[in-house]
């Protein structure tokens, strides 16, 4: 027990002198900026007091300023200055002829400009006159123009009654047309070829057929022809139908149905045609597309 006493009364003798330093070290190291800031509050003050009585020494003494001359005589002076110099400019300078006779001058160069001009004119016209081919005499010229003008005319009358004649010659064709259209339609109907056609062979007749051998299903955009096989149509006319009286679009006339003996169809009379489109079948004239007859659904896909 005496021996640890004795060491920890060692080691506290030797420990505490050693943490003196640096306990005060530390407390330096706390104080250092209270004092900084102590200091600078001091410089400020000072700084202060010093602006302070610069402000309340009194200014420096104002210097008067020379006594300046008389403005009006100033004035007065300056003004005969610039009239002598006037004067001394006026004489140095070299001698000018009088404006009127400048202005004479003037006025006669510009009045031989203009009769220059106008010879120039003269001879222009004179130039373009002798360079124009010659020309008929006036009446003489009128009188044919007149006679060509009755010409014109009497040639538009011919015209017309041409026109005319032509007019009633298409319209008896027409006519006869319409009568063979009637004539094909008294002798051919649409709905009972495709009743009997299908009750013959089937609704499906057409799936072995060789002329739908390319035949794959429906295409959006697409219509299939038998034996041409698919084509492109217009978006504005996909799904549209045509009726009798009405006239076929012309990108459809090429896909003919020559072999309509083999379907059974009517004779077409002499300038028409029958026409696939989708799965529907047209008569129509092949001069202008007019639809003579049609039938609808004539496969069903």
């Amino acid at each position: 027990m005496k021996r640890s006493l004795m060491v920890a009364a060692a080691l506290a003798a030797f420990v505490v002198p050693a943490a003196s330093p640096l306990t005060a070290l530390a407390q330096d190291q706390v104080l250092q900026p209270s004092r900084q800031r102590g200091e600078a509050r001091q410089e400020r003050r000072e700084s202060r007091a010093e602006s302070r009585t610069e402000r309340t020494t009194p200014p420096a003494p104002r210097t008067e300023a020379p006594a300046r001359p008389d403005r009006p005589q100033d004035r007065q002076e300056r003004r005969e200055q610039r009239r002598d110099d006037r004067q001394e400019r006026r004489e140095t300078r070299p001698d000018r002829p009088a404006r009127p006779e400048v202005r004479q001058d003037r006025r006669e160069d510009r009045q031989e400009r203009r009769e220059d001009r106008r010879d120039d004119r003269r001879e222009r016209r004179q130039d373009r006159r002798d360079d124009r081919p010659n020309r008929p005499d006036r009446p003489q010229d009128r009188q044919d123009r007149r006679e060509d003008r009755r010409d014109n005319r009497q040639e538009r009358r011919e015209d017309r009654r041409e026109n005319r004649q032509d007019r009633r010659e298409d319209r008896q064709e027409r006519r006869q047309d319409r009568r063979e259209y009637r004539e094909f339609r008294q002798r051919f109907n649409g709905d009972n070829w495709r009743r009997d056609w299908q009750r013959r062979h089937g609704r499906d007749w057409w799936r072995n057929d060789r002329r739908w051998r390319g035949y794959s299903g429906l295409r959006i955009g697409f219509y299939f022809a038998p034996g041409y096989g698919y084509y492109n149509v217009p978006r504005n006319y996909w799904g549209q139908r045509w009726h009798v009286g009405e006239y076929l679009p012309s990108i459809f006339w090429r896909y003919s149905l020559d072999d309509w003996r083999t379907y059974g169809l009517g004779y077409p009379p002499e300038g028409t045609r029958w026409v696939l489109v989708d799965n529907n079948i047209y008569l129509i004239d092949q001069f202008d597309g007019y639809i003579i007859d049609v039938i609808y659904d004539a496969w069903s896909w």
